[in-house]
């Protein structure tokens, strides 16, 4: 049974900011959650909402506020990861916060068999790693791509807005002919014309990631099937159904599985086993949330490197007593980590403390 639940809400500053086709980040406020049972075990999840809702309708306050009715549903009950999701089915969407519950029940029931999580789920030792580059000042895009694949990253995600995406594509590709470039749109190209999405076509791009908002499944078959190039569905895959929706329809070919956008492990999982061309995506989470992500990376079967990188590719200071490197397009993950809860009480704005 739950005792208490602390949730820390940690301001984390890039190194250099982060461009999408909706915003530019240069803090990522993230959640972190420290849930303990009454006989003292401790498991810990990430919540990967941002503050604003530009990426699913989730927010920092929202998963804030779904914790308090999570723990509710669950007082007085011994909870483990097969029924936790039928547990709080009553509570509608809300995922990346039931993902962020669900990852610290993962850790306690890892805990009770005297394991780690990476032994618990039979993970993998290593993940081959892609890199994701947004497109700002041109050279020093170019710089960035020369160094991803000198670093041997086998897969570079490009981020820009429509506007700015061809013309620098055109100049990239004249550069690099044969690097392995996909581009993510994050919704953002529905007011593009079909001589647009034509010009990407003749790129021999790997992917064109989520070109439409995210529940515009016929809209985006009836793209698909204009396009040589696959489409992957990032936002539009919340849950296995709309996996299921996408392959009868042809709404695309790929999909990209974060963890904490279709509610969790067990979500992920269940999704993986489908049989769609996958590969495993991050949310700008700090390391605790990209170790648990990682995990599932590292299982058989993803169709490409993940979108993952090590501790030290994003923020000034992160948050495992271990650090996750990369190397020549790999990280290899250690068998066990432990968040560094100093440095969370250093870091941290606000703590929630939520009891039984």
């Amino acid at each position: 049974m739950i005792k208490r639940a602390d949730l820390s809400i940690v301001p984390l500053t890039f190194k250099h900011p982060i461009v999408t086709a909706h915003a530019v980040l240069s803090v990522r406020r993230t959640l972190i959650l420290r849930l303990e049972t009454v006989d003292g075990v401790v498991g810990y999840g990430e919540g990967a909402a941002f503050e604003t809702p530009w990426y699913t309708e989730e927010t920092t306050q929202s998963m804030i506020d779904t914790s308090k009715l999570i723990l509710n549903l669950l007082k007085g009950m011994t909870i483990t990861t097969d029924v936790f999701p039928n547990l709080v089915s009553s509570i509608i969407g809300q995922r990346m916060a039931k993902a962020m519950w669900e990852s610290a029940l993962w850790e306690i029931e890892a805990a009770r068999a005297n394991m780690s999580l990476k032994s618990y789920m039979k993970a993998g030792d290593t993940v081959s790693c892609g890199r994701t580059i947004g497109i700002g000042l041109l050279n020093q895009t170019m710089n960035s791509i020369e160094t991803a694949l000198a670093d041997g990253f086998e897969r570079i995600k490009l981020k820009a807005s429509p506007n700015e995406l061809l013309p620098a594509l055109r100049e990239i590709r004249a550069v690099f002919p044969d690097a392995p470039l996909m581009i993510d749109l994050n919704g953002s190209a529905s007011d593009q014309p079909m001589a647009w999405f034509e010009q990407l076509d003749a790129h021999r791009l790997l992917m064109i990631e989520q070109p439409y908002p995210s529940r515009q499944f016929t809209k985006l078959a009836a793209l698909q099937a204009k396009l040589t190039t696959p489409i992957c569905l990032d936002e539009s895959i919340t849950s296995y159904d709309d996996v299921e929706t996408m392959a009868q329809l042809g709404a695309g070919k790929i999909i990209n599985i974060k963890p904490a956008r279709v509610g969790g492990l067990s979500e992920a999982l269940h999704i993986r086993k489908y049989g769609t061309p996958y590969w495993v995506g991050g949310m700008y989470e700090s390391a605790i949330g990209r170790y648990h992500t990682l995990l599932f990376a590292s299982l058989s079967g993803a169709s490409f490197p993940a979108d993952m990188s090590g501790t030290s590719a994003y923020f000034e200071q992160d948050l495992l007593d271990i650090p996750l490197e990369v190397e020549n397009g790999t990280l290899t993950l250690p068998d066990s980590v432990q968040p560094d809860w100093n440095v969370i009480e250093w870091l941290r704005e606000e703590v929630i403390t939520l009891q039984i």
